[in-house]
């Protein structure tokens, strides 16, 4: 892998964090790595301790992902009234429920087809990535799902700027209620302005389609 596909990677994988961390590491995670037990930190959160737990977490991210909830929750919306989409709603005890229904009504006409898939594909890269550097993966084991990720993304998004939207998308939500969606969208709006806009976003610098062939 060269060094304007490994920038590409590290580009993209931040793009699952909250807050500040998501330029910062999109600009500079090559040069500042995480921590060898930040990352394993990282992998203790999503249930990772060994090389099967991390290669099932990486398949279930690739393959199904937080996507599979979106679309079962967007079918469930999509032929119901403004009105009755209002009431089930307002109407649902359960509060992590309720704020995934609430991001999947703010977004299901702003994403294409594949939805939030680039936040599972952007927390696979960063798994691989926390996976090898704890060496519960080889390098090569690592970027066969690193590069699986960004030929994905390829497929399913045609830029940055629809990755980003979808990512953010995504970020909403998983967030467990809507008080904590809101101090998402709070913390992240900077962050998105800047990786759009700021001279030095690598999204002006970087081809999305960037061959990995």
């Amino acid at each position: 892998m060269n060094r304007k596909q490994k920038k590409y990677m590290n580009t993209m994988a931040p793009l699952c964090m909250i807050g500040y961390p998501t330029f910062y590491y999109s600009l500079f995670l090559t040069d500042v790595p995480f921590s060898k037990s930040a990352a394993r930190n990282h992998l203790k959160h999503y249930g990772v301790t060994d090389k099967n737990t991390a290669k099932d977490l990486l398949e279930w991210f690739l393959t199904i992902g937080n996507r599979r909830e979106f679309y079962v929750l967007q079918s469930s919306l999509l032929f119901l009234s403004e009105n009755e989409t209002h009431e089930l709603i307002s109407g649902e005890d359960e509060e992590g429920l309720k704020a995934k229904l609430s991001a999947v009504k703010k977004y299901m006409h702003r994403l294409n087809e594949h939805s939030i898939g680039a936040l599972d594909l952007s927390n696979a890269l960063f798994i691989a990535k926390h996976a090898k550097q704890n060496g519960l993966l080889t390098q090569e084991e690592a970027q066969y799902y690193e590069l699986r990720a960004v030929r994905l993304a390829q497929t399913m998004y045609t830029s940055w700027r629809e990755y980003l939207t979808a990512c953010t998308a995504g970020a909403e939500f998983v967030q467990k209620s809507k008080d904590q969606q809101e101090k998402y969208l709070k913390s992240q709006k900077s962050t998105l302005i800047k990786l759009m806009a700021s001279k030095h976003s690598p999204f002006r610098k970087i081809d999305f389609m960037t061959s990995f062939s």
